[in-house]
This record gives structure tokens, C-alpha cells and sequence, in this order.
């Protein structure tokens, strides 16, 4: 018997899923240590949901969806607040939310397929790849932005991040991203240090990415990732295009003010665009966790998503990064994740290779990091302790 506790909205809900074990014996050692877990899951449930109860209200945030993942597996989700205030509709396991940079970490994957696949080598010049548009001339080499470099943000490239367009507006072209026309200062995408040599947060890298994986696909990268990543892996409700369905069961965002505020959609799909559920990307996380080949469809190999997981050189105190994945530390305790940041959006998603521990944390409100960043500790501090 597993107990997964959900508790949503205002009302709890409490439900317990039966599955039948063929489990000859179980020793002492096992089972102490499922009564140790069971503890630890338990007390972080009554320690999380008061730490969001207090943070959401105090920050103008309206809602936040939790999910823990023990031992490789979810132990429970918890829905507190309201995805919607004048409607007064109760955040649930399957509201969308935008998850802001997270999106990266998650497209990492549909973009490793292209080296799966023999489209391209992790160490090749991605430049010579592209047909549709092309690195500008720089003073560094542009023949050293390869994969490996772009997906750890040490390929030396612009553009920190986006900021989206008004949801309703024409979105422009991946080449009119890249050339600077969605930025308000004009920023392009651009080769502005030696490639290779350190670590700088690059947004503007996987719009590249994104312009790589449709041009040897020859598909739309949302279509990609839903046909390739998301509907193998049973991510129902997950999509980087901004559809009817996800309007009807998305969150509404708010401001720092607390104050309602349109969505905002991105050309830049790879970087920021994602929206999805809490029970999805949980569902992802068991799987950066556990990288079983039953449950993985083909997506990746398992030595590839173990590979991604590792930190990629050069690396410093203003960052670290695998391939798509960032590490972040707690004290003396790292752990491996992403954290993501939209107007009106904010979320983090992390774990622990080692314990096979997670965390999944999404709000719809702008101050939504004074609401995971507590949550995020609790967690991290349980590990440490245990």
C-alpha cells in the first residue's frame, strides 16, 4: 500500500492508491527504511503546507501547487490557494501554469534527440547546421558554439532572457527573435565572449537551439516536442504552444501587486514558453530521477539523461550547469533542477541524484520566488538531516 496524499483547493482531498505487490519478504533493513521515509514525507507534508499557506498570502500570490518525490516516486501533491480570484476556482494537480525557464530544461530533452538520432554531435559547430540564419561575424570564433556549450550556457552567447508578447498579439519569426526585433533594447543573438571559456546565462542560446531542432526536423517545435517528448511520456498536459485548451484550465497570472494580468506568450518556446501541470512535471522529475528504459519510451537513453545531469565545464560562483539542467546548493547539499520566472509566473523544480528526492513547486503570481524559495529549503533541509 502507497499513500499519496492530494490535497487541493480549500477543500482536502484525501485519496489512497492500492496497487498489489507480489512482494515475497521485505528485511528489516527495507522496512525501517519505507517507515523512516513514510516520516520524513509526512512531516514535510504539515511543514510545506503551512510554509505555503503563510508565503502565498503574505506575497499576493494566489496559488501554489507542490508536488514531493520521494525514492524516485511521488509521495503526494498539495493544491493550496486559488488559481483564479474573482472566480474563486481552487488551484488542482491539473491547472497549467507557465513555468517560465523551466521550459528549458525540459526542450533539452527534445533537442538531445538530435544527437541521439545522428542529426548533429554535442561538439559540433552548430552554425553549420543552419540554413535560415547564421551567428553574426564576431571578434571570438563562432565556430566553437556547439550543442554541449549552448545547453550550458558556455557557448559565450547574448540575451539573458525574454519578456514575451501580450497574449492575443502575432507572434513574430524565430529569425526576427534572433536578430533582436522581440527585444525591447534591440539584442540580437550574438557570439559577445570566447566560447568555452566561461559561464553566462544564455536564453538567446536555446532560441538557437529551437531554430537547430526545426530545421533538421523540419517540423514546429512545439509539434516536436508534444509528438516526440510529451506524448510518450504520458505529459497529457504539457505544451509549448498556447492552445484553447490550455486557456480553460490555465491559472490566471497576477502582478507583484497581487493584480490580474494577461498571459504572456514567446516566439521563444525552448527558453520560456512552456505551460504545464504540477502532476506532469513531477512525472518528469521521477523520470530525471530514475531514467528506467521501460518507462522512458525511446525518449532518451538512459546514459543520456545521465549525462545531462552532470556539470559541464567551465563552471563558477555565478553558475553551473549541466545540459539543460542547472545545480543549485542548499548549505553544503547540491542539488540539480531549474527554477523559472514570468511575469506573473514563477516556479522551481529540483532533486537529489542521490536520494532520488524532488521537489516541484509552481505559482501563478510574480513574487511566486518568496513563496518556493522557503518551500525549496524545508525540503533540502530534510534531506540534510536525514
Amino acid at each position: 500500500m502507497i499513500n499519496v496524499v492530494i490535497k487541493c483547493g480549500f477543500v482536502f482531498l484525501y485519496a489512497t492508491i492500492l496497487l498489489s505487490c507480489s512482494i515475497s519478504k521485505q528485511t528489516a533493513i527495507d522496512r525501517k527504511s519505507k517507515y523512516v521515509d513514510q516520516k520524513i514525507a509526512d512531516s514535510l507534508h504539515a511543514e510545506i503546507h503551512r510554509l505555503g499557506i503563510e508565503a502565498t498570502k503574505n506575497n499576493k500570490v494566489p496559488g501554489v501547487a507542490i508536488a514531493l518525490i520521494q525514492n524516485g516516486k511521488v509521495a503526494w501533491i498539495q493544491c493550496i490557494g486559488l488559481a483564479d480570484v474573482e472566480s474563486k476556482k481552487p488551484v488542482t494537480s491539473q491547472t497549467i501554469f507557465n513555468v517560465g525557464s523551466i521550459s528549458k530544461m525540459v526542450s533539452a530533452w527534445g533537442i538531445m534527440q538530435l544527437t541521439e538520432r545522428g542529426f548533429i554531435a554535442l561538439d559540433d559547430p552548430v552554425g553549420k547546421s543552419l540554413v535560415r540564419w547564421k551567428l553574426p561575424a564576431s571578434e571570438y570564433d563562432v565556430t566553437k558554439v556547439t550543442l554541449r556549450r549552448i545547453l550550458s550556457h558556455t557557448a559565450g552567447l547574448s540575451v539573458h532572457g525574454y519578456g514575451g508578447s501580450a497574449q492575443g498579439t502575432q507572434l513574430l519569426s524565430l529569425e526576427e527573435s534572433l536578430l533582436g526585433k522581440t527585444k525591447r533594447n534591440g539584442e540580437g543573438v550574438y557570439v559577445k565572449s570566447n566560447p568555452g571559456t566561461k559561464w553566462e546565462y544564455s536564453g538567446g542560446g536555446y532560441t538557437l537551439a529551437q531554430l537547430l531542432l526545426e530545421e533538421k526536423t523540419n517540423e514546429k517545435f512545439a509539434d516536436y516536442m508534444k509528438k516526440n517528448v510529451f506524448k510518450p511520456l504520458g505529459m497529457k498536459h504539457s505544451s509549448y504552444d498556447w492552445t484553447e485548451e490550455m486557456m480553460i484550465n490555465s491559472a490566471t497570472a497576477y502582478d507583484t501587486l497581487g493584480k490580474p494580468i494577461k498571459n504572456r506568450i514567446f516566439t521563444e518556446q525552448a527558453a520560456a514558453g512552456l505551460q504545464t501541470t504540477v502532476l506532469d512535471l513531477a512525472h518528469f522529475a521521477e523520470l530525471s530521477l530514475i531514467t528506467d528504459p521501460d518507462r522512458l519510451h525511446k525518449v532518451l537513453r538512459p546514459e543520456t539523461i545521465q549525462l545531462m545531469e552532470q556539470a559541464v565545464l567551465p563552471f563558477s560562483d555565478q553558475g553551473k550547469s549541466g545540459l539543460g539542467y542547472r545545480f543549485m546548493n542548499y548549505e553544503s547539499l547540491e542539488t540539480l533542477g531549474h527554477t523559472g520566472e514570468n511575469e506573473g509566473w514563477s516556479a522551481a523544480m529540483f532533486m537529489h541524484l542521490a536520494t532520488k528526492s524532488g521537489i516541484v513547486i509552481l505559482c501563478n503570481g510574480s513574487n511566486g520566488h518568496r513563496v518556493w524559495f522557503p518551500i525549496y529549503q524545508s525540503w533540502a533541509k530534510s534531506i540534510k538531516a536525514n
